[in-house]
């Protein structure tokens, strides 16, 4: 039963925002040289409120969350709009997989494995934050071909990226962003490089493991040999299809500080 004294304070896109979410929803991925949104932010709720709803879910679930933080319960009841029930179903299928399928953090952090998929420079963590604070996770696709990649190892590298990002932001402490934005580069982007079972992947992390941390996607200059793939992959990206924009690499600048050398 969700905590009915709940009262949220919903922290809104700007118009910006929401015009390009009208936009984007065609069959292409919506282009604009327009000043970039906030994307996506989570609601933002009274912190006592968020705490009892924590020490709530340990109680539905005690064996599940015995060595999980405060601050993963807190994040699945906010992304539960403070259900403590529906918090813990969710964040309980998180920690599963955690345990489950090769996803513990220490094990990430310290696999060769991983190690070795992330030195191809396919995908990396950048210096850099956006205009917004927010850490950037930064994809080449033309570094990763489905012909010689193992999809275990570009997932777990994917999780591990993320879990740096949030780290990062965490370090941060109050008034951080708590997101992060994707940006995947597709100049010179071949079919070679479309890795549909990756995207399927990366989309069930962003719905069941990390709802909301992906505040925007950037798409940077995809060739028409992309148009297919996209047409495949907004359906399944649901609402969150309209975090994605489509901009020209000179256009991508307005999403970084003045004087970044990203772009």
């Amino acid at each position: 039963m969700a905590l009915a004294s709940a009262r949220a304070v919903r922290v809104r896109s700007t118009r910006a925002c929401r015009r390009s979410t009208n936009a984007s929803r065609g069959g292409a991925v919506a282009r604009s040289a327009a000043p970039p949104s906030t994307g996506l932010v989570l609601d933002v709720f009274d912190h006592a409120l968020v705490r009892d709803g924590a020490r709530k879910m340990r109680e539905i679930n005690p064996e599940a969350f015995a060595n999980e933080p405060d601050w993963v319960l807190e994040w699945f009841l906010r992304d539960r709009k403070l259900d403590a029930d529906k918090a813990s179903e969710k964040c309980a299928k998180y920690v599963a997989w955690r345990s489950n399928d090769g996803y513990d953090r220490v094990e990430l952090e310290r696999s060769s494995e991983v190690d070795e998929e992330a030195a191809t420079g396919k995908a990396v963590l950048l210096d850099e934050t956006d205009a917004m604070d927010r850490p950037v996770i930064y994809v080449t696709l033309t570094k990763h071909e489905v012909e010689t990649r193992e999809l275990a190892r570009t997932c777990k590298l994917c999780v591990r990226l993320v879990d740096e990002a949030l780290e990062r932001e965490r370090a941060k402490g109050a008034g951080s962003s708590e997101t992060m934005m994707c940006v995947f580069d597709l100049r010179g982007f071949t079919m070679k490089n479309a890795d549909i079972d990756f995207v399927k992947f990366f989309i069930k992390c962003i719905f069941d493991y990390f709802p909301k941390r992906i505040s925007q996607v950037l798409l940077i200059e995809p060739p028409w040999v992309f148009t297919p793939v996209w047409q495949i992959i907004k359906p399944l990206m649901g609402k969150y299809a309209a975090l994605v924009k489509q901009v020209k690499a000179s256009e991508a600048k307005a999403y970084f500080k003045e004087g970044s050398s990203v772009f």
